[in-house]
């Protein structure tokens, strides 16, 4: 295990993608698919080139040298313990083989609770279309936080890296434990905005696989927020298709969102429509969903 960069705090952050696919309708028959899907024990969910040479500087107490780098988000299944999390941990395969290790590997700024689950590598990893990074592997001892039930080791995963061309997509979605809710609160750098405490019955936690605002860096706001669909499953037993009513966890520059449910029926997914966000590197996301994993706690 390697001790080194920790849970910092860092000012530049807008460096994230996600998976996911848009869709609308009201009132159909039960689908013939479970209502969640069990969250994957210590795996890498997706790893992105999300800025290629293109970082700005970063105090150097935060990331020396930084300036000029790769970023790479990294979305763990599990909210990593900082404590076992450093640059050396991480290994970055071109598509010409060549290996490369980041120079810094930082949670900041999905720090609020219950995240910790994105990991921004900073480093020199190859060059878009010429020979891009293709590859992620944890090579050491890396855990999970050990008061989220069972402590996962992610030594020895890895996965494919999504190419820097390709816009963010929806990667995670959750029902958020009410002792993680963020209520009637402004957000700021690494401290995201809360749901209203006037209606919010529910709260789902989406995650993209990297950063995303509007189109030109602004964050997002109603225009975007209420494409959200979020597939619940109706006393009836039939699903339905629904908005949020707000939307928290804005103005923090992460890639996570938390969608504002007036109901406490059950929520079977999430998805949200193409070509409303992009991700540092301009690229628009594509229509993108995904089922709600069981619990944040597994």
């Amino acid at each position: 295990m390697h001790i080194g960069m920790r849970s910092f705090i860092l000012p530049f952050v807008c460096l994230m993608v996600i998976l996911f696919t848009a869709g609308c309708g009201l009132s159909q028959p039960p689908a013939p698919q479970p209502t969640s899907t069990a969250r994957p024990a210590g795996q890498l969910r997706s790893a992105f080139f999300g800025l290629d040479n293109q970082i700005p500087p970063i105090r150097p107490l935060l990331c020396p040298d930084s300036a000029n780098q790769d970023g790479m988000p990294v979305v763990l299944s599990h909210p990593a313990d900082p404590d076992t999390l450093d640059a050396a941990d991480f290994r970055v395969t071109a598509a010409d083989g060549t290996l490369a290790t980041p120079v810094c590997a930082i949670l900041f700024p999905a720090i609020d609770a219950g995240e910790n689950r994105t990991v921004l590598l900073i480093g020199e990893f190859g060059t878009a279309e010429v020979n891009e990074p293709v590859r992620v592997e944890v090579v050491d001892e890396v855990l999970s936080m050990p008061d989220f039930g069972t402590t996962h080791n992610f030594s020895g995963t890895s996965i494919t890296v999504i190419p820097l061309a390709a816009g963010p997509t929806l990667i995670d979605a959750e029902i958020l434990p009410q002792s993680y809710w963020i209520l009637d609160r402004a957000g700021r750098q690494s401290q995201g905005s809360g749901c209203p405490s006037q209606g919010t019955r529910q709260v789902v936690r989406v995650k993209w696989t990297g950063g995303i605002t509007r189109p030109g860096g602004d964050e997002i706001d109603a225009t975007e927020w209420q494409q959200y669909t979020v597939t619940i499953v109706a006393e009836d037993g039939t699903t339905q298709e629904i908005r949020p009513f707000a939307l928290g966890n804005l103005n923090d520059g992460d890639n996570n969102h938390d969608l504002c449910l007036d109901t406490d029926q059950p929520v079977r997914g999430v998805s949200f429509p193409a070509g409303l966000v992009t991700d540092p590197n301009e690229d628009l996301n594509p229509a993108t969903s995904i089922l709600l994993v069981d619990d944040i706690e597994q």
